[in-house]
């Protein structure tokens, strides 16, 4: 190399060609400016953490004297008060005179009631025996048998389904 820069005609002491200062590049600057800008946040999110980190300024209104600081609280809690109701207003209103209709007067509407069911059914699962399933619901299963119709052997067949009172 050293041969190239006598050859141009450099002396020895200068620099090799392309490290001369030229003008910076537009990128250059736009890099200055985010490494200010991020530098400059910086500084400002730890002045401004430091300030929330100190404990707020309590006005010397709100202070707690020296004689209630002395004082101790007491455990037990104040019985609670219990708002007293105002009697009631009463608004006396001037009706004008003069004919007014007269509302008809409202007639109660019977509800209908549905009187309960006297029977449920129970249908027969896998495993049930006519005992099994009267001793379920309190009944005895010759009152079943009976009610349902099934005569001695009192054989009942799955899907079935059995009639039982209500009470």
């Amino acid at each position: 190399m050293a041969e190239q820069y006598s050859q141009t005609g450099a002396g020895s002491g200068s620099q090799p060609p392309g490290d001369s200062f030229e003008r910076p590049a537009a990128g250059t600057y736009a890099g200055l400016a985010v490494a200010a800008l991020l530098v400059a946040s910086a500084v400002f999110i730890l002045l401004a953490d430091r300030s929330l980190r100190r404990p707020p300024e309590i006005p010397e209104v709100l202070q707690p004297t020296e004689a209630a600081a002395d004082t101790a609280v007491p455990t037990r809690q104040a019985p609670a008060v219990i708002p007293v109701t105002p009697e009631p207003i009463v608004i006396d209103l001037e009706l004008p005179e003069g004919p007014f209709e007269q509302l008809p007067t409202p007639t109660a509407v019977p509800v209908h009631t549905e009187a309960p069911a006297r029977y449920f059914l129970v249908t027969v699962q896998s495993g049930d025996t006519l005992a099994a399933i009267a001793s379920r619901y309190g009944y005895s299963f010759e009152e079943i048998a009976e009610l349902n119709g099934i005569d001695e052997p009192y054989v009942i067949h799955i899907g079935d389904e059995l009639l039982f009172p209500n009470r």
